[in-house]
Parts: C-alpha cells; sequence; structure tokens
C-alpha cells in the first residue's frame, strides 16, 4: 500500500494506492492553514486516516507538488502555492508520519501515472501537459522520467510563448502558463470584452458553457488558447520527439472544444518532420487519478 499525495493550488488529494489502483481518497484545502507546517500538520492527520480507516498500513508517501524536485525533496518557491519560501516537505511529512516519502513535481507525476496507467501505457517517448491553476508537464524520454541535472527539467509551462508579454506568476514576461491555464484564459476572455459577469464566477466552466452556447468571446478565447498552446507542443516536439501528448486537467476536459482547434493549429505548428509522427490526446484517466497514482509511482522509482 503506497499513499499517492497530488498538491494542487487550491486543493490537495490523497488516494491510497494498490497494485495501480486508488482503493480510498481524501482530500483536504491547500490553501487557509497559515504556514507550512499548519499544512503538514493537517496533511500528516489527512493521511494517517487513510490508512487506518482501511486497516493497511502504508509502506511509503509519494508526492506530487508544483516546483518540487525530486531529487532534493523540496518544493523550491512555488508561484501558485499559498507560501513562497523552500519547504522540505518530503521530510517534514516524514517526521511526522514516520513512513518514507518521496516528493516531485505534480506534472512529473502526473507523466509517470498516464505512462503506466492510462493514456501513455506503452510509450517509450511521452510529453504529458497539466492545464489547470499552472500549466505543468512531465516529459518521458526514452522510457526515463526527465529530471535534468538539477531535478527541475521540462517547465514547458514557463517557457516564453509572446516576448514581451503578459506578467508570469514566476516573475517572468510572456510564459505559455500566463496564457492557457485557468487564469491565462480567464485574462483573454476579458480581454476580449466578454461578459462581466461570467468573470465573477470562478474557474473557465462558466467560458466553456458560454462557448457551447455560441459566445463570441468564448469562442475567440478557446480559439486563442489553442493556437498559444499549439505553438509551445510543436516547440516541444522538436526538442523532444514524443510519440504521443497527453492533455491532463479540467481545462482539457472541455471535449472538443479546445482539441479541436488545437489539432488543426498543432498540426499548422509543426516541424514538417514530425507529420503523422505524434499523437494529441485526451488522459484517458479518471480526473484525480493520473496524479494520485504518478505521486505513488515516485515512491517506486
Amino acid at each position: 500500500m503506497i499513499i499517492g499525495i497530488d498538491i494542487g493550488g487550491t486543493s490537495t488529494k490523497l488516494g491510497l494506492v494498490d497494485q495501480g489502483k486508488v482503493v480510498a481518497r481524501k482530500s483536504l484545502p491547500t490553501t487557509g492553514h497559515g504556514s507550512a507546517d499548519a499544512f503538514t500538520d493537517a496533511l500528516a492527520e489527512a493521511a494517517g486516516q487513510l490508512a487506518t480507516d482501511n486497516g493497511q498500513p502504508a509502506t511509503a508517501i509519494g508526492i506530487g507538488a508544483p516546483n518540487a524536485n525530486q531529487l532534493t525533496g523540496i518544493i523550491e518557491m512555488a508561484p501558485n502555492l499559498p507560501w513562497k519560501h523552500d519547504v522540505q516537505l518530503a521530510r517534514m511529512l516524514e517526521l511526522r508520519t514516520g513512513i518514507p516519502a518521496v516528493l516531485g513535481n505534480d506534472a512529473n507525476a502526473a507523466a509517470l501515472g498516464e505512462w503506466r496507467y492510462g493514456a501513455g501505457k506503452g510509450c517509450k517517448d511521452l510529453l504529458m501537459v497539466t492545464l489547470g491553476t499552472g500549466v505543468g508537464s512531465g516529459f518521458i524520454a526514452n522510457g526515463q522520467l526527465l529530471l535534468g541535472s538539477h531535478g527541475n527539467a521540462g517547465e514547458l509551462g514557463h517557457t516564453t510563448i509572446v516576448i514581451d508579454g503578459r506578467q508570469c506568476t514566476c516573475g517572468r514576461k510572456g510564459c505559455l502558463e500566463a496564457y492557457v491555464s485557468i487564469r491565462g484564459i480567464r485574462e483573454t476572455y476579458a480581454d476580449l470584452d466578454g461578459d462581466p459577469d461570467l468573470l465573477r464566477e470562478e474557474g473557465v466552466l462558466c467560458i466553456a458553457k458560454a462557448a457551447q452556447q455560441g459566445d463570441t468571446a468564448a469562442l475567440q478565447t478557446f480559439r486563442h488558447a489553442a493556437r498559444w498552446l499549439a505553438v509551445g507542443l510543436a516547440n516541444a516536439v522538436a526538442i523532444t520527439g514524443p510519440e504521443r501528448i497527453v492533455l491532463f486537467g479540467g481545462i482539457a476536459r472541455n471535449g472538443e472544444l479546445l482539441m479541436a482547434p488545437l489539432r488543426e493549429r498543432f498540426r499548422e505548428s509543426l516541424l514538417n518532420i514530425y507529420h503523422g509522427r505524434v499523437d494529441l490526446v485526451a488522459s484517458a484517466l479518471p480526473e484525480d487519478d493520473a496524479a494520485i497514482l504518478g505521486a505513488a509511482a515516485l515512491a517506486t522509482l
């Protein structure tokens, strides 16, 4: 039994994983705890309850989090988390639970989950992109998770897509994340003079529903997002040459609203030697499972 933990910008999901299946779940808010120590206290309590409620001890904990460095076990100044300083979360959780813990980047964890159990199964070269509060990515290259010399390789969301463009939460300008994350899509809709009443609602589901009902600004918003994302994906293909790209997260789960224009733009942007060689698909796993299963898989690497 391994506990897989997926830490997001607003909520944290835990799952008890047995032989590649999530057999029990818990969740808690990521925000509102006041400090990283207080959050870790709540996380340790939830992890303990998860194992206790199911009557079987957990042998390891795997954690996926934004800006997490797998080589050090530290969350490094994550812009989309409540605390902005380095947090030694793996060590802090081990001390509280007595269970060995491994920490890795959340998008890397999702990539592992999709690679082992979902749409990436059987691929030696895979790119997984998560579209949500931020834009994360995980690269499988020649059957290995790509970490880089410092443990934080593969940040597609923080590659520059627009020179001197929008301010990104990372401190730079023009990052892909500033255009195709939840915040980026909402900003595009506002720039296109979309209905201000919709922007009083959280997330992008309201904009997606408006697009499906024919709202011009909403439709244009998703077309713009597809154009920016297509260029970012095509750039990544030129570097690592994956055989498949899997999109994960709430933004990617709006059916053909994003995927139809994205496929068209992706073909246009792709280097010609890759035409017909790269599949572009949505995640095949339930929304929470890829990240939880991947986080658990981190503990078995």
